[in-house]
């Protein structure tokens, strides 16, 4: 008789993703930049002039796939990643039928707030 072994073994992961989060596989990780202040100047006759871009927002979303041990990030706290720190926003648990669980989490740092 074979023996089975079961687990949580994830082959599977982002370059570097094992150790940015502790007891957790990152599968994805994405981010978008926008300026959430922006105006813009026009001369006497309507024509554009100048464009101001202020308060740069970086949105990201993050998908973890839970080892054992893991801990759950706190939404309102913060997470780092490649030097800068996000705040958890929101966070979504999925689980499927014959599947793992993840975790996803909405991450967002805006450029006039200071994270500790």
């Amino acid at each position: 008789m074979a023996v089975s072994v079961q687990g949580t073994a994830h082959l599977y992961g982002i370059q570097g993703g094992v150790g940015v989060v502790t007891n957790a596989t990152v599968l994805s990780i994405s981010f978008s930049n926008q300026h959430q202040n922006t105006a813009q100047t026009q001369n006497e006759i309507g024509n554009e002039v100048e464009r101001r871009y202020d308060d740069l927002h970086n949105d990201g979303t993050l998908t973890l796939r839970p080892r054992s041990g893991f801990t759950p990030l706190t939404v309102g706290g913060t997470y780092a990643y490649d030097g800068t720190t996000f705040e958890v926003v929101s966070e979504g648990v999925e689980e499927q039928n014959q599947g793992f669980m993840s975790y996803s989490y909405q991450i967002k740092k805006s450029e006039y707030i200071t994270y500790a």
